[in-house]
């Protein structure tokens, strides 16, 4: 009897420490972080660099010295450099020849000394030559020189404001003799050539035309 007491005594000190021990809260799980997700940054590419224009030469246009009537100053600008070089071919550009006459009607010559005007005479030598005169005249002349191209010329075209009269003669001495004049307005336009081919003298005349007022 006095060795079971001690064992039982022991027995009944466990379990009351067991019964005043506290509760241990159960173990919270810890959550497992999850790592952010970056987003893209959306990159933009450069554009395409603009192609720089070219910039463009422009050609330049012959220089023409005018009087102050509109008329060229000088027979060197009076004409497109190809057309001069042609009329070059032809003869030289003379300034002195006498009687280098454009026409063969008296009162045209007479209304052209009267006026503004500029005579270029291209002549080889001989009996070749082929003389223009471009002259500005007054309005008070205009019904002489129509007049003037009625009498002397067989037939002219008129359109509109324009009269346009030409004529081919032969002279004594066998050689062509070619006369064309044009009225524009107040502009009036004489050309006569002897020997001369008759397309160069239509060139000549268009070439000049285009200068004129």
């Amino acid at each position: 009897m006095r060795r079971v007491l001690p064992a039982v005594v022991l027995l009944a000190g466990s379990l009351a420490l067991a019964a005043c021990a506290p509760d241990q809260p159960a173990a919270t799980p810890t959550p497992t972080a999850t790592p952010a997700t970056e987003s893209p940054v959306p990159t933009s590419e450069a554009p395409d660099p603009s192609p720089t224009p070219t910039p463009q030469t422009p050609t330049p246009t012959p220089t023409i010295q005018v009087t102050p009537g509109g008329l060229p100053a000088d027979c060197e600008s009076a004409y497109s450099p190809a057309m001069r070089e042609r009329l070059e071919a032809f003869g030289a550009l003379n300034t002195g020849r006498q009687y280098a006459w454009s026409s063969k009607v008296a009162d045209l010559l007479d209304v052209i000394q009267g006026a503004p005007n500029l005579t270029c005479d291209w002549y080889p030598g001989g009996d070749a030559f082929l003389t223009q005169n471009a002259a500005l005249i007054p309005e008070m002349r205009d019904q002489l020189v129509r007049d003037a191209l009625t009498r002397d010329f067989s037939g002219c075209d008129a359109t509109g404001e324009s009269v346009d009269c030409q004529r081919e003669l032969e002279r004594q001495q066998g050689f062509p003799e070619y006369e064309r004049v044009l009225l524009r307005g107040h502009l009036l336009f004489t050309t006569y050539a002897a020997n001369a081919d008759k397309t160069l003298v239509d060139d000549a005349i268009a070439d000049m035309l285009a200068f004129l007022p």
